[in-house]
């Protein structure tokens, strides 16, 4: 019975130890997968006191670091390093691309713009049976295409339009052989024959497929490098409308004249009505679409609304407390309202949903009833740093809401332009 014993004392110093060490592992997979660190700046990231660490950069010498909580990280010189992280002191774990560069300093924006996007891939908004006489067939069920999906390429040719999309149902229908397009589903990537069938009802070969290849809204504008005219806006991903998957997509934005507002109530959504102003104010191009919101570049600084750049705040240096959010309410003129930000995140890792604020300035409240559509985007003023951008509303509850780190929105611009190039 002693090696039962012996098995039983194991196993519960097994669980001990799990239920000690679990909560500061978890912490250590957050790490994100590049860092950018504002010269001056410091930037603690998480770790496990139970586990040692060691970290070389570059060329240097290799340092291992034993019961610490954080690491903390100080850009001290521009340029990029590589940072080689090992568990235990000696089992590689990671390479950290690691960016110091001078801090950045943006002008807020809280203009309205109108984004005005092609999408890159057919989306699926329906599919339907095809009328073939007497019967009717469904080629888009039978080659397993479901509504949500996205067709990428048709034949090996990509950047579909729906017009070309058409001429190569009709090739295929003529020359009596399947279509071999390319899908993008919800969980992966597969390449589908699509067999066009004759409809004597339209006089021509379909597919019975309802396709979308554009997509436009409001929003707002977050803030802008003044010497690149790179913005960012938004603060979530423009998606199909279907699945609420992001899409790629490719255009440009202008102006929006706000022309009214539609007020939030408990469990009913307020919005904002705008129509396309033109190029007077805004006007730049949509170059990418992620999870925080759109990019691209202004065509000329805007003319109505905040001119003096800030610094961009570190997520660590938001806090609880007065806070201010720019959006406009009517025309194109943005204006600054007061918020109290309740609550943020520690986070080691890009998500939408750091900080949650609730709207306390009356003139906001008795307009709009708090956060309504079209005000995501609007850039979160904290101790004179763009903190962060409006991204979701609590419906319950329509004068609190939601914001994502600023930083995270430049961050993860960086990494998917990164993984493009």
């Amino acid at each position: 019975m002693g090696w039962l014993k012996r098995m039983f004392a194991a196993l519960l110093a097994l669980a001990v130890l799990t239920v000690g060490v679990w909560p500061s592992m978890a912490r250590i997979w957050l790490w994100p997968t590049a860092l950018w660190l504002p010269r001056g700046e410091t930037v603690a990231m998480p770790w496990s006191r139970w586990i040692p660490v060691a970290l070389k950069l570059n060329q240097g010498p290799e340092v291992v670091i034993r019961h610490a909580a954080h690491l903390d990280f100080v850009g001290l010189d521009d340029g990029h390093y590589q940072l080689d992280v090992k568990l235990f002191g000696w089992i590689p774990w990671r390479s950290l691309p690691v960016t110091v560069q001078n801090p950045l300093r943006v002008v807020p924006g809280g203009e309205s713009v109108g984004i005005v996007a092609r999408t890159e891939g057919l989306i699926v908004t329906d599919t339907l049976p095809v009328l073939t006489g007497r019967q009717a067939a469904d080629p888009a069920l039978a080659a397993g295409i479901s509504r949500g999906d996205v067709i990428v390429a048709a034949n090996g040719h990509r950047a579909l339009t729906i017009r070309q999309f058409t001429t190569f149902v009709q090739k295929a229908g003529h020359d009596h052989r399947p279509l071999r397009i390319t899908v993008q589903t919800r969980y992966a990537v597969k390449q589908v024959d699509l067999r066009p069938v004759w409809s004597p009802h339209e006089k021509r070969w379909a597919v019975g497929l309802k396709l979308q290849d554009r997509t436009s809204g409001v929003g707002t504008l977050s803030f802008y490098n003044p010497r690149t005219l790179q913005y960012f806006a938004l603060g979530h991903s423009m998606t199909d409308g279907l699945s609420r998957r992001p899409v790629s997509v490719s255009g440009h934005i202008l102006g929006a004249d706000i022309v009214g507002i539609v007020p939030a109530t408990a469990h009913t959504p307020g919005q904002k009505v705008g129509i396309l102003a033109g190029t007077q104010n805004i006007a730049g191009t949509v170059s990418d679409n992620n999870a925080f919101g759109i990019t691209g570049n202004l065509s000329h600084p805007p003319i109505w609304g905040p001119q003096h750049p800030l610094p961009l705040a570190m997520p660590d240096q938001v806090h609880s407390g007065p806070a201010e959010i720019i959006t406009v309410l009517s025309g194109q003129t943005p204006e600054a309202y007061s918020i109290d930000i309740l609550k943020t995140v520690p986070q080691y890792a890009p998500h939408i949903k750091g900080i949650l604020f609730r709207v306390t300035d009356p003139r906001l409240i008795s307009r709009t009833g708090g956060v309504v559509q079209g005000m995501s985007g609007s850039p979160i003023i904290q101790d004179q740093r763009v903190v962060g951008a409006v991204t979701h509303v609590i419906l319950s509850r329509p004068t609190l809401g939601y914001g994502c780190y600023a930083y995270w929105m430049v961050l993860t611009h960086q990494e998917s332009s990164a993984l493009a190039s």
